[in-house]
Parts: structure tokens; C-alpha cells; sequence
């Protein structure tokens, strides 16, 4: 085992961050990795701007942010990887991976890790990067080289980053896909406008081949809406929703999550699901008669597992699946070199003056 010494960015407070040098263990089985292009996520801002609860942010802070990116590798493995391979970071490293020690194998480690390899995003003891653990804004990471994936040299930059977004949405759908709830026929319903929301309706059309005119997506702003060029879309506020749904994804978060659940338990048929995908800080109250009245399946999905990242990767291959995801891009982008420019970058993504993910470029060459 050996150190290696990076420069972390963390967020020690909500809006203040500092730099400080670290030294981590390397062990044989990890990768050193100079992380080059991320993306804010929603989870980053709720602890940039506080909207965490005091114990949480006590409990993880201070911590670099940031937990969609991509880098280069920095030195030669004997796993394959060379210096210079782009590779996407994965952020959920189970329990078992990162303490081999504690952990023999899967089974030792938690019931979500022995159910398999699908069901590790819900490890028990899971390190996550930006939730207790540093993430992208630092000069070297060390990552086990089973949480990364190799780029192929088809995928830029600008799409690979968008890799944990586009998993998180596949794993829903795949929970689905897996029970028989998701098929060529089924009538889905989506809650939400933003860029979990198209992530969906991207995978759905792209890798589960849903025709359009099966997606259905409820929002509430008319200019988030018209991205979703295929699907029906409906304003919440305004417009009559239709019945006979089969399968619902909740994208909203927050307080939002009971009128889009009380909503898609009203339109579905007998014995369809409801995959819940928003967060909230929040006791949510859910009209638990009617889904019993109905036998609906209400379904939790959270992050995504290393094995949806090759599946992906495979698909971001193809030029049609990159011209929809570049949608997702927004149209404003920051180069990272100080504390400074990452206050700039989140109070940009925190004034909500655009759609999309804010990508940030780090660690940038001369």
C-alpha cells in the first residue's frame, strides 16, 4: 500500500469551500485518477446551499463535491489500464470493495450486495463519493479499479460525463424491465421536466424501444416540456391527465412527490407500478387506500450499480443516442482552478437560470 498526495476542494460549510492537501492509501487494486469533466448534480446543491438537515451536513461536511465525472488515468495498471485511458468514476463503491478485509465477499457485506451485483446501488455500506466521502474537486483520486469504466473512443467527453445520470435512470427501468412491468406495449408515465426526467425518457426510447406515443410526461414548465419532442406532455396545473397507465417513474422530489404519486395512482391500471426517484428531507404522506385498492407496486430506486456503466457506455457508442443526450448539456460551462471559480459555478446552477447539467471542467492542462 502506498500514499498518494491530491489537492482537495471541499465544501466546509454551505457556500464556502477551501482547498487542503491529503495524503490517501493506494492499495495494488485501485486506480490514481486525474478528474478532468463532471457535472453538478441536485444532490450537491442541496449541501452547497445548506437545504440539508443540520445533522447531515455536520455529520458529512467538510467533503469535495461532485459525484457524475470523468478522468484519465495517471500511471499503468496491470488491469488493463494505461496512462492517459479516459474512464468514467463510479461513484458507489460497496462495501466489499473498498474493505476486502471487513468485507470477504458480498455476502459478508450487507443483503443488498449478496442479492448481487444489480442491487448493489442500495449497499449497506456503501462509500459514495459527495455523500461522506470526497468527490471530483481534487488533483488525484484513488478509485478501485472495479468502480470505473473504460470510454470508448466514441464517446466524448461531453456525453461520457453524463454516464451516472443516464444509470440511474436504466437501473429504474430495468427494475421495472425485470418484473414484467416494462416491456414494447407498456404505457408510461413520467413526472418531472428536468434531466433525470429526460434521462428517462432518453432510455425508454433509445435501449427499451418504447414508441413515443407510449411516454407520457407531466411537467410544469411548457419550455422544459417542449425537449421531450416525441413523447405527449401534459402542465400539471393545467391539463387533463389520462388514464390507463401501467407503469409510472416519480421524478420531482421534495414536496412535489404527493401530488405526482396521488396523480399516478389515479391513472393506473390494477396491479401497476409506481417507481419513486425523487428525494425529499421531508415525511412524505401518500394515499396508501388507493394503492391498495388497485394492488399497486410502489418501487424506491436510488443511484445506480457498476454494471450498468459498460451497458451504457455501449450505448453512448451510437450518434443518435449522443444527439439526444447533448440535449441535456446546458448552455453555460465553467473551467475550475480555485475555490472562487466553484463558488461562481454553483451559485450559477443554484439560481435554477437554465435547463440541464452544468459541467465543470477540472484539473484542466495548460
Amino acid at each position: 500500500m502506498t500514499k498518494i498526495t491530491t489537492q482537495v476542494t471541499q465544501l466546509v460549510r454551505p457556500y464556502q469551500f477551501e482547498t487542503v492537501t491529503k495524503e490517501v492509501e493506494k492499495r495494488d487494486n485501485d486506480l490514481v485518477i486525474r478528474p478532468t469533466l463532471a457535472s453538478i448534480c441536485a444532490a450537491d446543491l442541496r449541501y452547497y446551499t445548506g437545504n440539508r438537515r443540520k445533522e447531515a451536513l455536520k455529520k458529512k461536511l467538510p467533503m469535495a463535491l461532485m459525484h457524475e465525472g470523468i478522468g484519465t488515468v495517471e500511471e499503468d495498471s496491470e488491469f488493463g489500464y494505461r496512462k492517459g485511458d479516459r474512464v468514467v468514476i463510479v461513484p458507489n463503491i460497496p462495501g466489499y470493495i473498498h474493505d476486502e478485509i471487513k468485507y470477504p465477499t458480498p455476502e459478508d457485506c450487507c443483503e443488498a450486495c449478496k442479492a448481487g451485483i444489480h442491487f448493489e446501488n442500495h449497499c449497506k455500506n456503501v462509500h459514495f463519493l459527495s455523500s461522506g466521502f470526497d468527490g471530483m474537486t481534487q488533483t488525484r483520486l484513488v478509485q478501485p479499479v472495479l468502480c470505473t469504466a473504460k470510454i470508448p473512443d466514441e464517446v466524448p467527453d461531453e456525453i461520457a460525463v453524463l454516464s451516472e445520470l443516464v444509470t440511474v435512470a436504466y437501473n429504474a427501468c430495468q427494475k421495472a424491465y425485470s418484473v414484467e412491468k416494462l416491456n414494447a406495449k407498456s404505457k408510461v408515465l413520467i413526472f418531472g421536466d428536468g434531466p433525470v426526467s429526460y434521462a428517462l425518457y432518453a432510455v425508454l426510447s433509445h435501449i427499451f424501444r418504447l414508441p413515443a406515443e407510449n411516454i407520457h410526461v407531466v411537467g410544469k414548465y411548457p419550455e422544459k416540456l417542449d425537449r421531450f419532442k416525441k413523447a405527449t406532455t401534459y402542465i400539471s396545473e393545467e391539463d387533463e391527465i389520462p388514464e390507463g397507465f401501467s407503469l409510472a417513474f416519480e421524478c420531482v422530489g421534495g414536496r412535489g412527490i404527493t401530488q405526482a404519486v396521488d396523480i399516478a395512482i389515479n391513472r393506473m391500471i390494477p396491479g401497476g407500478m409506481i417507481i419513486l426517484m425523487g428525494v425529499s428531507e421531508e415525511d412524505i404522506p401518500i394515499n396508501t387506500r388507493d394503492v391498495l385498492e388497485k394492488g399497486l407496486n410502489l418501487i424506491g430506486s436510488s443511484r445506480s450499480s457498476r454494471i450498468n456503466y459498460k451497458t451504457i457506455l455501449e450505448h453512448m457508442k451510437d450518434p443518435e443516442f449522443q444527439v439526444m443526450l447533448s440535449a441535456l448539456n446546458s448552455p453555460r460551462s465553467f473551467i475550475i482552478k480555485t475555490p472562487t471559480d466553484l463558488n461562481l459555478a454553483f451559485d450559477y446552477a443554484a439560481s435554477r437560470a437554465y435547463w440541464g447539467k452544468v459541467f465543470l471542467y477540472l484539473n484542466k492542462e495548460a
